[in-house]
């Protein structure tokens, strides 16, 4: 079981084929891929998957279940990526002097309506720049929320009351979802009459992610907007407003991370007759701030990553995914101040992938239990009792971890990497689970493997990674919430757990790796793989809920602290829509990452 800690598309939006505007004759992308002209989509084949014996014995538990991973797309790709400081202090300039306080002054202008500051909100939410005003929106919300029976009693207009339910469910205000019932006939079913109100349609559609469990009418309300905005764009696709449905039906916003949402968006705004030239002008230098911010991260990263040279240590292939992985990072945290979260994130990620890997795809099980053994230990000493391929492993760990403590020791930031040291140890309690069925060939109960599967999933520990650098909350209290085992982690791991074990459930079984979802709930319901999908599907959708509800409704920390789990969530869809594509990266992927990262947009 692959238990990843990052998360294929199946056709790259509309979007992404942005003009560049890099004045310079640097090359885009790595030259390998040049010289190929196309990236190549091979999956594994029997010929890349297969099982060696050990030369210690020839019985089971020795078997080596060797796995090929494709070697990495981008290398060392992003040190060579030129940044202009001049341009990069420019731009920040512009944003803290210019554009700032010209919206702040629009969004706490006292001409403003409570709904028109809401339908602000929602704009400055979907260009990425709400995180600049962070303390006036939860204050102007939570005004507004005490006097929602007043603004919502004679309002009518669907793309309204879904705008306002969408924003203050965003931040933490449970708004009632029978506000929608207005909008349905006596039949119980939504009028016929909204079929013609796209903008309506769409808004709902995307409100409708936000539902909870045993909030039926959201579901309802999805399937009955998916279905009347897909039978419109199959007739209309020539207008912007319909390219943009298009885009949100192939991925909808929070299936998608914020600020690739924002590139979307900037797209489709600059074309609306009515937008506003400030904040349309504002979101570009601010992706474009955010896009030079993300690539100095990556040049660390990378040069990081090159230094530890750790895949050409060892003797099989591990996923170096340093680029994807820092993807996974900046979904979690994309505001330009969490640099150093996103940072610390995705080096702790990458250097956990190969102990992952190791314990999947080529250590015995007694290698397991040893290595299980020295992070429990966690003493340098402890590598002793390792085989050497696993102290080069196991040091590695050891000394990214101390190295953070020690940056952020420097930093007056003291006693930061306990819970990450605590989760290690964690981790390797469910990889030796899993090791132990993968190596007996046991197909366990459902119930039984999501014990496992489900905190194995580390999602939670990919937050962890992230709050090493925050300073939005105290630091204790932060530890004793994530050591409670909040409701939210758990759902986000399920999640993961489930969509994973579907897209990958034919390269597992092929390489004998019995211990998936989909297989054991096959085997213990003597159902097709089919009809299981079909019930882990909604299995998935149901623990989705349970994550926006605990988002919503916890008050045990702050925003900023809840608000990251459901961005982990949101970028699963990046990587596993349909198949694995962070272990098998293709074009798709390719290019999604190039317009992050690569494309300016033109200003």
């Amino acid at each position: 079981m692959e238990a990843s800690k990052c998360f294929g598309p199946r056709t790259l939006p509309i979007i992404h084929n942005v003009p560049l505007c890099l004045k310079t004759n640097f090359s885009l992308f790595p030259r390998c891929l040049l010289q190929s002209q196309s990236l190549s989509s091979k999956k594994s084949t029997k010929h890349d998957l297969f099982r060696v014996k050990a030369e210690t014995s020839g019985d089971l538990e020795n078997t080596r279940p060797l796995t090929y991973y494709s070697p990495s797309l981008w290398g060392d790709h992003f040190l060579s990526v030129p940044i202009d400081e001049s341009k990069f202090e420019a731009l920040e300039k512009e944003i803290e002097s210019v554009f700032k306080p010209k919206v702040r002054d629009m969004l706490m202008s006292p001409h403003s309506s409570d709904k028109e500051r809401i339908r602000l909100i929602h704009l400055l939410i979907s260009l990425a720049i709400a995180h600049y005003y962070e303390n006036e929106i939860e204050e102007i919300l939570h005004k507004a929320y005490g006097k929602l029976a007043c603004l919502i009693s004679d309002e009518d207009d669907l793309e309204t009351i879904a705008i306002m339910f969408e924003v203050f469910r965003l931040y933490g205000h449970k708004m009632p979802c029978d506000v929608f019932e207005r909008f349905k006939s006596e039949d119980g079913k939504f009028k016929e009459s909204l079929v013609g109100d796209v903008r309506g349609l769409l808004q709902m559609y995307e409100a409708a992610h936000l539902g909870a469990p045993s909030e039926d009418i959201m579901d309802e309300a999805l399937s009955f907007a998916r279905y009347h905005l897909e039978s419109l764009v199959s007739h209309e696709t020539s207008s912007n407003l319909f390219k943009h449905v298009q885009n949100e039906l192939y991925r909808a916003r929070y299936h998608s991370i914020e600020i690739l949402v924002a590139r979307q968006y900037i797209s489709f705004y600059e074309q609306e007759e009515d937008h506003d030239e400030t904040l349309l002008r504002f979101s570009k230098l601010n992706f474009n701030f955010c896009q030079m911010h993300y690539v100095k991260d990556l040049k660390i990263v990378t040069r990081w990553w090159k230094e530890l040279g750790i895949a050409s240590k060892l003797p099989y292939s591990i996923r170096e995914r340093n680029v994807e992985v820092y993807l996974g990072s900046l979904g979690m945290f994309f505001e330009p101040r969490y640099s150093l979260a996103r940072i610390f994130s995705a080096k702790l990620t990458m250097i956990l992938t190969v102990v992952d890997d190791t314990c999947d795809s080529y250590a015995t099980l007694p290698e397991v239990k040893s290595l299980h053994d020295a992070f429990h230990r966690w003493d340098l000493r402890a590598m002793e009792e390792l085989p050497r391929y696993m102290r080069i492993i196991y040091q590695s760990v050891f000394e990214t971890v101390e190295d953070i403590d020690r940056e952020m020791i420097a930093r007056g930031k003291h006693g930061r990497l306990q819970l990450t040291i605590d989760e290690i140890k964690s981790l390797m309690i469910w990889y030796l689970g899993i090791a132990k069925w993968a190596r007996s060939d046991q197909v366990p109960s459902f119930e039984d493997y999501m014990e496992i599967g489900t905190p194995s999933s580390a999602l939670d520990d990919l937050a962890s990674y992230g709050f090493i650098a925050m300073d939005d909350c105290d630091q204790k209290k932060l530890k004793e919430w994530f050591y409670s085992k909040p409701k939210i982690f758990h759902a986000l791991n399920a999640l993961f757990r489930i969509r994973n074990d579907i897209v990958t459930f034919e390269q597992e079984m092929s390489r004998g790796e019995v211990a998936n979802g989909v297989n054991c709930y096959m085997k213990q319901h003597g159902v097709t793989k089919e009809a299981a999908v079909e019930e882990l599907r909604k299995m998935e959708r149901e623990n989705y809920k349970i994550m926006i509800e605990e988002f919503m409704t916890s008050k045990a920390m702050p925003r900023q602290i809840l608000v990251r789990p459901v961005n982990i969530a949101r970028v699963m869809d990046l990587y596993y829509k349909e198949a694995d594509g962070f272990g098998h990266p293709d074009q798709k992927l390719l290019q999604l990452i190039a317009s992050l990262f690569l494309h300016p947009i033109p200003l």
